[in-house]
């Protein structure tokens, strides 16, 4: 009964103490708080131009302090999100982040090789009454998409952390937003371009259609037969000359026999008279 009750105890002073806690490090975030998905508040100090978030953590429960030195800063990058060039920028200058609180739940710490990186999923508050989801305002505006299932760390997150998949679930209907709208990754020719292009594309269907083909085909074979035609007809009257040229040159040498055997046979005549 003791036991429960120092166990009860300790674990009260623990939550406590966590609720005071300003995280400055990674390490220093309880993997219960991760567990539980639990929401925590911070104030964006600088944006890489990555896009990522240097943020400093706000505890639950504020004390003041006479010696309050510099905080250290959390590495947040947007969760669930393959990040365009336009999206890095949007991030890091068009929307101004700079100084403005957010919430955020971790969802996966120690990213691509950097342990001080955490991915989360973050929400900025605008005033009042507004509140902006980044990962889903990236997808929406066609600036980031859902990574491929192709992704060994992509599907394995899917597989093992359910806030991921969720997230997952959130991005994915964003992204159908932004295909059907076809702005940013999924922006699509104009009117005008296209317009612009029919030219050229009724061009290319003309000269892929079957009778097009033919046509062609049938001019290439007559072109082919009149130029052979003419070759031939060359080739065979250069023969026809050289054959007459013979012929007449044999006739002439039968001619001169033919005289010859004549002046012959007068002589042989004259003899036997």
């Amino acid at each position: 009964m003791r036991n429960s009750k120092g166990e009860r105890a300790h674990l009260l002073i623990y939550t406590s103490n966590r609720r005071f806690a300003r995280f400055e490090h990674v390490a220093q975030i309880p993997k219960e708080f991760i567990r539980k998905e639990l929401v925590l508040k911070g104030t964006v100090r600088e944006v890489l131009p990555t896009g990522e978030l240097r943020v400093e953590h706000v505890p639950i429960v504020k004390v003041p302090s006479l010696f309050r030195k510099k905080p250290g800063l959390l590495t947040l990058r947007l969760a669930g999100v393959d990040m365009s060039e336009a999206g890095q920028q949007f991030i890091s200058k068009d929307l101004r982040l700079k100084n403005k609180p957010i919430t955020f739940t971790v969802i996966k710490v120690g990213v691509e090789g950097k342990p001080d990186c955490m991915d989360a999923d973050i929400t900025v508050k605008n005033n009042t009454f507004s509140r902006t989801n980044l990962n889903i305002e990236v997808v929406r505006r066609g600036y980031a998409r859902v990574p491929q299932p192709e992704s060994h760390r992509h599907l394995k997150a899917l597989q093992s952390i359910p806030a991921y998949s969720r997230l997952v679930n959130r991005l994915l209907m964003s992204e159908k937003v932004a295909d059907r709208r076809g702005v940013g990754l999924w922006e699509r020719d104009s009117w005008v371009e296209s317009v612009q292009s029919y030219p050229s594309q009724v061009g290319q269907i003309i000269r892929g259609a079957p009778i097009t083909k033919f046509i062609v085909l049938v001019f290439t074979v007559a072109k082919d037969v009149l130029l052979y035609g003419v070759k031939l007809t060359q080739e065979t009257y250069a023969v026809l000359i050289a054959a007459c040229a013979h012929i007449a040159s044999g006739y002439r040498r039968f001619a001169v026999g033919v005289d010859r055997l004549a002046e012959k046979y007068n002589k042989l005549r004259q003899r036997l008279k």
